[in-house]
């Protein structure tokens, strides 16, 4: 891969940061040219840097006909089914094990785009004039928050992933690296939020951009990953603090999707169909006749079970009047598409949806999580049974966990049983699976059980981790001979 950002910053300025961000985040006019002893000078720059990176998530996300976030963040799980077969689309590959480095979702550059605007922003705000203190460390904390957000995502996704943390800002500095270990990518994702705590200003409360919701919540996510609950439980904690967010009415639940500005929403991806067009993440998960992925039938039925039918998020989010036949997996009905950004109406293509990068349900689950591992189970149970009541189901007792040879292990899974009925199609199904060590049995099980017994298509089994992350895009190893494919990819 030849890293998109090694740059020399005069083109960096000129053709990168201000062509991609003509949206509606702007409140100054964009620039076409500009030169580099006059950028960085003032607020409404550092603004228009900043913003850009937003355009960013929009682009990447809708990439490949949304391609990128439902192969990334959907369809490596259990709860979907992917359902075409390209290397623009590999939905299907992505959902059976059968990812090479020849899909098009595989590159990773546009995420490094984000990583060099702020690498620039970090080194130059400290020296912009004009600005109080409070909005200059607002800044660099949304600079620190946004780079943890990157590589928090290319770890995921990828695990081992070059780590580049300085601009470029001469020829010297232009180089080919390698990949860094997941591990040392990761501690910086920490320290990045670290410092984005300490500089945060707590009275921003833009849903569309940083604010201290959305750091409290990426820093809980992230700290439920690395296993550190006392941080997730901290982190959580402080979010519910700001007193900002609230559960809607489970009668009012896909409004969290559709609409994107209510009390429950925490950070969400702007979208206008004037400014950004089509949103493809929706079209694609939720259109008619041909969507791309269709909900499981091991979703499907566990909605359909005594427990899960009265479920007020049911009818919000799938059609429950779809009955699967023999063969839906290889002839799908196509409108066995996912309901939550539209129930019971085609969304179309000029639809404006909004994609939540995090929301109050999500986090109050990870902190059930958390509350659970460290054994507050009465605390994480209230939590669990927040989202429950919501969805007019019967609450959960101690009782029903007694029995169990694990109760950790068994609130656990009931926790996440949860988690992957609320926030289906939100992109949290795959990563929980990783982060709690149940990826390769779930999935094996799912390809035995149902992949295999439905088509006869053989899945290639989970055995080894490298298998649970993303081949290395061959066009960014034929750009850059120091990266190194992943395992046997």
């Amino acid at each position: 891969m030849y890293m998109k950002m090694k740059k020399i910053y005069a083109v960096f300025l000129s053709t990168l940061l201000f062509t991609s961000c003509l949206n509606d985040f702007l409140d100054v006019d964009p620039v076409s040219d500009i030169a580099t002893s006059t950028f960085w000078q003032t607020d409404n720059d550092v603004r228009a840097a900043l913003n850009s990176v937003y355009a960013d998530f929009q682009t990447n996300y809708n990439k490949n006909s949304a391609g990128n976030y439902m192969t990334w963040f959907e369809m490596r799980s259990d709860n979907f089914v992917g359902t075409t077969v390209s290397s623009s689309m590999p939905t299907y590959a992505a959902n059976t094990n059968k990812l090479n480095s020849s899909h098009v979702s595989a590159d990773w550059n546009v995420w490094y785009k984000s990583i060099s605007t702020v690498n620039y922003a970090l080194h130059y705000i400290p020296d912009v004039q004009g600005l109080t203190a409070i909005k200059k460390d607002n800044y660099l904390a949304e600079a620190y928050f946004l780079r943890a957000f990157c590589y928090f995502n290319l770890a995921r996704i990828w695990g081992n992933v070059p780590l580049v943390e300085k601009p470029t800002l001469s020829l010297a500095d232009v180089e080919k690296t390698t990949q860094t270990p997941q591990s040392q990518v990761l501690d910086l994702v920490g320290k990045d939020l670290e410092e984005a705590v300490k500089l945060v200003d707590e009275g921003q409360n833009d849903v569309f951009r940083f604010n201290p919701g959305a750091l409290y919540a990426l820093y809980t996510d992230y700290a439920m990953w690395m296993r550190d609950y006392d941080k997730a439980i901290l982190y959580s904690g402080k979010l519910m603090d700001l007193k900002r967010y609230s559960l809607l009415k489970g009668t009012e639940f896909a409004q969290v999707c559709a609409d994107g500005t209510t009390s429950e929403n925490i950070w969400t991806m702007k979208w206008s169909y004037q400014n950004n067009k089509q949103n493809w993440i929706i079209y694609m998960m939720c259109r008619t006749a041909a969507p791309q992925m269709i909900p499981s039938e091991g979703v499907k039925n566990l909605w359909n079970t005594e427990e899960y039918r009265v479920d007020l998020r049911r009818y919000q989010t799938i059609d429950t009047t779809i009955v699967y036949a023999s063969n839906h997996i290889s002839s799908p009905n196509g409108d066995a598409y996912i309901w939550k950004w539209q129930p019971g109406e085609r969304v179309i293509e000029a639809n404006e949806k909004y994609v939540p990068f995090y929301r109050y349900a999500d986090i109050l689950l990870l902190r059930a999580e958390a509350l659970n591992k460290q054994q507050r189970q009465e605390e994480a149970l209230e939590l669990l049974n927040m989202i429950r009541e919501r969805a007019g189901l019967s609450l959960k007792t101690m009782d029903d966990f007694t029995n169990a040879s694990d109760r950790t292990l068994a609130m656990e899974d009931a926790i996440l049983q949860e988690r992957q009925l609320e926030l289906l199609g939100e992109g949290r199904r795959w990563f929980d699976l990783i982060r709690t060590g149940r990826a390769m049995k779930v999935m094996n099980d799912y390809f035995e059980n149902y992949i295999e017994a439905q088509t006869g298509d053989v899945c290639p089994r989970f055995t080894d981790e490298w298998q649970l992350y993303w081949p290395v895009y061959y066009n960014n190893i034929l750009e850059n001979a120091n990266l190194i494919q992943n395992g046997n990819y």
